[in-house]
């Protein structure tokens, strides 16, 4: 019979000390801020919208990079700079690249 109380007293201690803890970390948190005009979350300003760039494929790499990125992927047979530096000039676009011919894939 007295094992049986301890195991409650144990048990009911466990309890108080986790209300104790996860009341605690509670009450640490601060409220939710709230608007210095007091408007309501209905009239609170839209989150500005993300801005996507537009990409290219690199020829050689097959790589995307930015349109404007005027350094290309970084090997050193990437025409995407002289395609850029014929746009600067305004020569226009070179003629297409041709495509690195892929390896043959093993049977």
């Amino acid at each position: 019979m007295i094992r049986l109380v301890l195991l409650g007293l144990v048990l009911a201690g466990v309890w108080y000390l986790y209300r104790m803890v996860t009341q605690q970390g509670a009450a640490s948190t601060p409220p939710p801020a709230q608007p210095a005009n007091d408007a309501g979350p209905a009239e609170a300003a839209p989150p500005p919208e993300a801005e996507a760039e537009e990409m290219t494929e690199c020829p050689v790499c097959r790589a995307y990079l930015p349109v404007g990125a005027h350094e290309g992927c970084g090997r050193p047979d990437c025409p995407i700079p002289a395609v850029a530096a014929a746009q600067e000039e305004g020569a226009g676009p070179p003629p297409e690249a041709p495509r690195a011919e892929e390896p043959p894939k093993p049977a």
